[in-house]
């Protein structure tokens, strides 16, 4: 997917060429809110020129959390708003030299030069848990999804059904449990009661089939919770951290080679998370 795709009757989709990275535009009339734009400069640009053969204005831009990917579209725009969760602000603090870091490394990789160095983006608006973003004819319902990044959230549009779900229930990632397990169990039963019918995930095929939205919630929330049961056993055994890993070499999960690493870092983050006794600076993702 490279053009802008008609997802449902006001949301709109285009997929980047690196990352299977989605990005995209509910637009109601004549407003039309972005969703994560980037990461590479005509990935933002070809939202930006959709939304003008829309005869639509930029409203505002959400950001649905604070990693690189995810944050280097409003530079290229002005946007009236930018609307972010309260915790994207504390992440960005703790957390801009990862940042900044990660994004010199892509666009060096990527042959990009900077006439002037990155600025994270600072939001214009925040919120706690969820808050409702009035587009248009539209109640766009923002709601804070912690679990992959503790200032994650997702958009739910409650008359198409249609939910933008930010680092989850993807078809070619695994949960990525980079902030806390625990949280992304609790996210993952917070979108299990909202009625999806069509999903976009941060990364990976968007879908409106009833049947495959089901079936990755389901393998998500079913493969967060062996990984809780078989750690929290490890843990109780006094078992270490690589023991622990060696407990979860046999679960089963989708993509299995190229998630092999991420499922690693999950058992990791997890055992300390559970209680295990490790150094998180040594192992999990951080």
């Amino acid at each position: 997917m490279t053009d802008v795709q008609t997802f449902t009757e006001t949301l709109f989709v285009t997929q980047s060429r690196s990352m299977a990275y989605n990005s995209g535009a509910f637009i109601s009339q004549g407003q039309a809110c972005l969703i994560d734009p980037g990461p590479h400069p005509e990935d933002t640009e070809r939202l930006i020129v959709f939304v003008a053969t829309q005869r639509a204005l930029i409203s505002n831009v959400v950001l649905t959390h604070s990693h690189w990917d995810h944050v280097l579209g409003p530079e290229r725009m002005r946007p009236e708003l930018i609307v972010t969760t309260a915790a994207y602000r504390e992440a960005v603090r703790q957390d801009s030299d990862r940042i900044l870091g990660a994004i010199a490394r892509w666009e060096a990789q990527c042959g990009y030069t900077r006439e002037r160095p990155f600025s994270i983006p600072q939001p214009d608006e925040t919120f706690d848990e969820a808050i409702e973003l009035q587009l248009g004819k539209l109640d766009l319902k923002l709601i804070r999804i912690p679990g992959h990044a503790a200032d994650q959230l997702a958009i739910y549009e409650p008359r198409s059904g249609a939910l933008w779900a930010a680092d989850t229930l993807s078809d070619i990632e695994i949960p990525f449990v980079s902030d806390s397990l625990m949280a992304y169990e609790a996210s993952l039963a917070k979108l299990a009661k909202l009625a999806i019918r069509a999903l976009v995930p941060g990364h990976g095929s968007p879908t409106r089939d009833q049947q495959e939205i089901d079936s990755r919630l389901h393998a998500d929330r079913a493969y967060l919770a062996e990984l809780r049961e078989r750690v929290s056993a490890a843990v109780a055994a006094g078992q270490s951290a690589e023991e622990a890993v060696a407990a979860c070499a046999d679960m089963r999960f989708r993509e299995p080679e190229e998630n092999a690493g991420p499922h690693r870092l999950n058992v990791e983050s997890a055992y300390i998370e559970l209680g295990g006794s490790a150094d998180p600076q040594q192992i999990g993702w951080r």
